[in-house]
């Protein structure tokens, strides 16, 4: 048929040369560079009485960020869920990802005593304590080595008192209880700043597309390539890695890319320019004052998830806490086959009392060193993705979303009587009679 082009500011492209460009693997980049420019996208048709004008399909620009955000969702840097630190393996219970039905099930299984059990030569705790672990074990060893070469020289034997262990361990008890509670709410925290982000992104995608009229579709898409990238954000700037964004920012953001990743906090910036595109919306009197502050309180919400896990990473549980309460654990155990031996046990009580103690003390410091820092064992690349995905489900069912239904279209006796009660004339009332007819 017709030579058709896509023109901007003068430069048509002939459908030949989009043609030969796409076998050369450059059609999209081309794309992404004239999509965004500020004049609209248009279409030529060549014609016999000159080019006709004819604006862009309003939903094209949606359907052109849902190709970004499952091309940005598909690059290495998005698959990749590595989390540094992390003890737990992943076919494991843990908070190393986010939990379903079947890892519920699992989790109150009847058989969950026999699983515990048999996995516990690969415990994580286990694994971290390991060290600490040993050398109280020596030191228990060589207590009873030394109290038995003693005995048999007919010397007393290295002994302590129970009455210090026994008063010192109710306020040992109370330090670590403090400290696991300080670091359970700082997991708390996390949780609550991070399991919302999808919530926040669904919400604000439903209030843009539906209040925004369809001829402003680009700056929609662009909302929503903005919402996409800011879990990716969040993510890269909670764990430290700020080039694993710009594989991502630049699918999202072909545009902008280098000057978000110029600025030193990427989740803040990346909300400013939201706000930007919103504010833009309400100065030109396309979206509603309501629409407007609802979308401006979520958007509040993001900034204060964005300023909670700053928080956490900048300010710990003060330190001096740690490093009294572990210097008070090893003092504690390091009395306790001394004190054992003077209660005169078997020396295999003595060394598997001290073990289990030392095994059960120690693993609930490590279970407070683990949760005082929540933003590495938190899923934040579920968190992440789980948000550009919310983003791209919201724009393909309002794509595809049927056109809402009239009163006459509801072909029920209760719709009928409504729509026929609500004050309509006689000749309407008959055409819907004739309707109804028909369709009969």
């Amino acid at each position: 048929g017709s030579p058709v082009a896509l023109q901007e500011s003068g430069a048509a492209l002939p459908l030949q040369s989009l043609s030969s460009l796409s076998s050369r693997s450059s059609l999209s980049s081309l794309l992404s560079s004239l999509r965004w420019r500020s004049p609209p996208l248009e279409v030529s048709m060549s014609s016999r009485e000159g080019p006709m004008q004819v604006p862009p399909e309003p939903r094209l620009f949606h359907t052109l960020a849902m190709q970004d955000i499952s091309t940005a969702l598909a690059t290495p840097e998005a698959l990749d869920d590595y989390m540094p630190g992390v003890l737990e393996e992943k076919s494991l219970l843990s908070m190393t990802h986010l939990w379903d039905a079947s890892t519920w099930a699992r989790h109150k299984s009847r058989h969950r005593w026999a699983h515990m059990l048999v996995a516990w030569p690969h415990s994580s705790i286990l694994r971290a304590i390991r060290l600490p672990l040993g050398v109280i074990l020596l030191v228990t060893l060589a207590v009873l080595q030394i109290n038995a070469l003693l005995a048999e020289a007919g010397r007393p034997r290295l002994t302590l008192p129970l009455a210090p262990l026994s008063l010192q361990a109710s306020s040992l008890g109370l330090l670590l209880v403090f400290r696991n509670n300080q670091t359970h709410e700082r997991l708390k925290e996390a949780q609550k700043a991070m399991g919302g982000l999808g919530a926040l992104a669904r919400e604000i995608m439903q209030l843009l597309v539906v209040h925004v009229p369809p001829e402003k579709g680009r700056a929609v898409a662009l909302a929503a390539r903005l919402l996409a990238l800011f879990g990716w954000a969040l993510k890269m700037q909670c764990r430290n890695e700020p080039e694993r964004l710009y594989p991502i920012a630049e699918v999202l953001l072909p545009r902008a890319h280098s000057w978000l990743l110029s600025r030193p906090h990427r989740p803040g910036t990346v909300l400013l320019r939201l706000r930007a595109v919103v504010g833009e919306l309400r100065k030109d009197g396309l979206l509603s004052s309501d629409a407007f502050k609802f979308i401006e309180e979520r958007l509040a919400k993001l900034s204060a998830a964005d300023a909670a896990c700053v928080r956490l990473a900048t300010f710990p549980v003060p330190p001096s806490y740690h490093r009294h309460g572990s210097r008070a654990i090893v003092l504690w155990l390091g009395s306790l086959p001394f004190v054992m031996e003077g209660l005169g046990c078997h020396p295999l009580q003595t060394a598997v009392a001290v073990m289990c103690t030392t095994f059960l003390l120690l693993g609930i410091d490590q279970i407070a060193i683990e949760v005082e820092q929540p933003l590495d064992v938190l899923p934040l690349h579920e968190f992440a993705r789980g948000m550009s995905n919310d983003v791209h489900d919201v724009l393909e069912a309002w794509t595809t979303m049927p056109a809402v239904p009239r009163a006459c279209d509801d072909y029920s006796d209760l719709g009928k009587e409504s729509y026929l009660g609500s004050g309509r004339s006689s000749s309407a009332r008959g055409s819907t009679a004739a309707v109804d007819k028909k369709e009969r």
